[in-house]
């Protein structure tokens, strides 16, 4: 299958101007449920933005004293990013995902953006993989993080542990989940809010429990991949929590198990 078969086409749904407000892009981020934007400078492709960026800068001490409303998308996001055709096959855009680590790829034709290829459709397609079960494919015992640590010890683990979600655990119990995007609007949130003077002081005190998703949906590990890829979609979710009939966590599966699946053409390893 080529990209220009399932990549979003709407230019505008997926696009913001680099000279754009973060914040901005922050809320189109959200209400398109996207984790990667293309960036333009007069409709040409300048770089890309990702939640990983944004929880990134916005994390970062580098940017203490700064509002996030200040900031401009040219700030955070990625230059020269890895480009694909509309020709491309999906299975080679999925490997290149993997190798760059980003969750969206800019397509190009004639030198100008004419779409983005993104974790949710390479999603999409494993909907139809109905007959084979999470466990082929889950990561079990996944790495976690309490309700009661710092939000910004969450944004380190994302980071050395290259990893986007985590589940959220009070004791042995699963409570919630807390991901790249949740963590980046947390700290753009909090930079609006807090004077700069005291930003530095007051960023170690916010805490997991005030930025993560409670509640999240889960599954059980004899659920199909075509389930699981359902409900990543339908709930806007980076990854969603596997359980066991004890409502123990077990196990995760994410949208990067979906790419990998189509790196491989849908077979399992």
């Amino acid at each position: 299958m080529r990209i220009s078969e399932i990549m979003e086409k709407n230019i505008r749904k997926i696009s913001i101007d680099k000279d754009r407000l973060l914040i901005d892009a922050i809320e189109m981020m959200k209400k398109q449920n996207l984790s990667t934007l293309l960036c333009t400078n007069d409709d040409k492709l300048a770089g890309i933005l990702t939640e990983r960026e944004l929880a990134d800068r916005l994390g970062s001490s580098k940017s203490k004293s700064i509002k996030a409303s200040s900031l401009h998308v040219s700030t955070s996001m990625y230059y020269k990013p890895k480009i694909v055709s509309p020709k491309t096959e999906l299975s080679e855009a999925a490997e290149i995902m993997l190798k760059e680590e980003v969750s969206g790829l800019p397509v190009m034709e004639d030198d100008k953006p004419v779409g983005l290829i993104t974790y949710n459709e390479m999603t999409q397609i494993c909907q139809k993989l109905d007959k084979i079960s999470l466990n082929k494919i889950m990561t079990k015992k996944p790495i976690t993080i309490s309700i009661s640590d710092r939000l910004i010890h969450a944004r380190n683990i994302l980071f050395d542990k290259n990893v986007s979600v985590l589940p959220v655990l009070d004791g042995e119990n699963l409570i919630g989940l807390i991901s790249e995007g949740m963590i980046a609007r947390a700290f753009a949130n909090f930079r609006n809010k807090v004077p700069g003077r005291h930003q530095e002081e007051r960023l170690r005190y916010i805490l997991v429990a005030d930025a993560m998703k409670t509640d999240p949906p889960t599954l059980k590990e004899n659920d199909s991949i075509g389930d699981a890829a359902k409900l990543l979609l339908e709930e806007g979710m980076r990854a969603i929590p596997i359980i066991n009939d004890n409502d123990k966590l077990i196990g995760i599966v994410s949208k990067t198990d979906m790419v990998k699946l189509v790196k491989n053409n849908l077979k399992i390893d």
